[in-house]
């Protein structure tokens, strides 16, 4: 574990290239929050990793803002 507090976004977490992205902050200690579209069963296992998840679309601006 680090003792860097900054928290990285990853959009399109529960994708090929963001999954791995979140996988490999995860593993090197950092926090992480996974920009997921919905809940299921890809977002649930980032969250069992440690991965902070927010559901959200980046084409919706209240959505990001809140």
């Amino acid at each position: 574990m680090t003792d860097d507090d900054r928290l990285f976004l990853v959009t399109g977490a529960t994708g090929k290239t963001g999954g791995g992205t979140i996988k490999l902050l995860l593993q090197h200690g950092h926090r992480a929050r996974a920009m997921v579209h919905r809940e299921d069963e890809r977002s649930r296992a980032l969250a069992d990793a440690g991965a902070e998840i927010v559901v959200a679309d980046l084409h919706d601006l209240d959505g990001v803002t809140t």
